[in-house]
């Protein structure tokens, strides 16, 4: 498992560091793993993860840093935030 590390400066909690996550995280880290492990059954590629309501972020792979467009990523993720810390959650 590859988790990816959060800059130090960004202002956000990676919740696989964090000693007592939330049931409703728990839950979140949980579906991501599953799917994690479906990639790897099939051997498929696999970058997934969550933020929460409080911009906490968790994220997993199973690809190597010089296959992941990790900067891409990190800046969807941003924008997400921003518009997250604007509009507020927009759940289905």
């Amino acid at each position: 498992m590859n988790n990816i590390d959060w800059e130090p400066n960004d202002g956000t909690k990676d919740l696989s560091k964090t000693d007592a996550p939330t049931m409703r995280q728990l839950a979140g880290m949980q579906l991501v793993a599953r799917m994690k492990e479906a990639a790897d059954k099939v051997g498929a590629g696999f970058v997934g993860g969550f933020i929460d309501e409080n911009g906490n972020r968790f994220m997993m792979s199973n690809m190597g840093e010089g296959h992941m467009k990790e900067e891409e990523i990190m800046k969807q993720l941003e924008q997400y935030k921003r518009e997250l810390e604007e509009d507020g959650p927009n759940f289905l």
